[in-house]
């Protein structure tokens, strides 16, 4: 009986069983990656300055004591919650159970691309989409409730409009995909990269790939105002009255430290899928691609050349920290760089354009020096089961070998974000 309710049921109880444990890391506090604590005590500062007064905050909020990147709505929100709830604790709780809906979105977007086309069974849907409940950053970002999740679950939203419009094409999903990516782009201000990638689909391959700037302009220019319309207090609060607070903990253009390490974490979040495409194995390439295969090493020999990134100043992904700590310099991390790039290639071709647009964008995403592993986790493992393109065919859900191998992933990468937290800190 006992054995027939876990068939019936593992599903069910693997969500449970992750979500209990989240439970259980709020109430000891769980911190693994070091800054979210932090983050969120600091952002409380910015709490204060609004209770204090709350309009010249608002329209001083780049020059503040303890002055922020993080976007001044977030910090509002986290406001009214405190001022509703009084009890801090409570505000967390809440918010915990708030985020915790970006599982919920994240399944229903699986479910709307996956179910009944490849598979006709939810289960695994729902075991996949618990996954992020293993992720170091997401655990930690909603135990202390941080603006990168809150604008995830608003992104997660208008992409699941994105992808209803792929199965039957109406009209009002694309509204609503407008107006939760632009949700998520007051929350985090970097989700608003993705409108381009949104729009460049509603104008070119929706409507079975006719052009709709052709066939329907009323629809186009209908897409155009509201996006202004969206846009314009952000533009206006931002480049008008000058509160330019994105600056704050400075921006870098530097992108001899930006590639190398966004690709590294890229590539760090896609291993399972890697796994699944035997990329790993792909022994054919340095044989019947040389051009390619020498152009990816001088490419790995530039960046190298102008890789200075300081990882004393915070950020800089788990493969750069690890060369560090294993060999005491960077040398381990430039021999990995040739893989990353030979993997984004790869990548890249299983769909040119659409890969292409969703690297670059990730690239773009942190115009900041510092490169926090939080930008791209669990950001980048949903978006290759999403819109990131591999081609996935049923067996990668219902064969239990790729479900195994990325559970075995994230839980081997919690406990090693565990176990250097509280003992090796490397």
């Amino acid at each position: 009986m006992i054995n027939k309710f876990i068939k019936e049921n593992y599903h069910i109880l693997t969500y449970f069983i992750l979500y209990l444990s989240i439970l259980v890391g709020f109430f000891f506090n769980e911190n693994i990656t070091g800054g979210p604590q932090i983050d969120f005590n600091h952002a409380l500062k910015q709490v204060q300055a609004f209770e204090e007064n709350f309009f010249y905050t608002f329209y001083n909020y780049d020059k503040i004591d303890y002055t922020t990147r993080i976007s001044p709505a977030f910090i509002i929100i986290l406001f009214f919650f405190k001022q509703i709830l009084i009890e801090l604790d409570l505000v967390r709780i809440t918010l915990l159970h708030i985020l915790l809906l970006t599982q919920l979105v994240f399944y229903y977007c699986l479910k709307e691309l996956y179910y009944k086309k490849i598979i006709f069974d939810t289960k695994p849907l729902l075991l996949f989409s618990c996954i992020i409940f293993l992720s170091p950053s997401f655990r930690s970002n909603i135990i202390w409730p941080e603006s990168m999740i809150l604008g995830l679950l608003f992104f997660l939203c208008g992409l699941y409009f994105f992808l209803k419009n792929i199965n039957k094409f109406e009209k009002k999903n694309i509204y609503f995909n407008i107006i939760f990516i632009a949700l998520a782009s007051y929350i985090r201000p970097s989700f608003c990269l993705f409108a381009f990638y949104f729009t460049f689909y509603f104008l070119f391959n929706f409507k079975n790939k006719k052009l709709i700037l052709i066939s329907d302009q009323k629809l186009i220019s209908k897409i155009i105002i509201l996006n202004l319309f969206l846009a314009f207090p952000a533009i206006y609060y931002v480049f008008i009255l000058d509160i330019f607070f994105i600056s704050s903990g400075g921006l870098s253009m530097n992108f001899f430290n930006k590639i190398p390490i966004i690709l590294s974490m890229i590539f760090f979040h896609i291993i399972p899928i890697l796994f699944y495409k035997n990329f790993f194995l792909q022994k054919k390439f340095f044989r019947d691609y040389k051009l390619i295969f020498i152009l990816i090493i001088l490419i790995s020999f530039l960046l190298i050349y102008g890789f200075n990134y300081n990882l004393n100043l915070g950020g800089g992904g788990l493969l750069l920290h690890l060369s560090n700590f294993l060999f005491g310099n960077n040398y381990f991390f430039y021999f990995l760089i040739p893989f990353f790039i030979f993997y984004t290639y790869q990548t890249i071709k299983l769909e040119r354009v659409n890969n292409f647009l969703i690297i670059l964008i990730l690239i773009f995403l942190s115009p900041q020096y510092h490169l926090f592993e939080k930008y791209y986790d669990p950001l980048v493992f949903i978006l290759a089961l999403t819109i990131l393109k591999f081609n996935f065919k049923n067996d990668f859900f219902i064969n239990s070998k790729f479900l195994v191998v990325s559970y075995s992933f994230y839980v081997v990468l919690f406990f090693v974000t565990f176990i250097n937290y509280y003992y090796i800190k490397f």
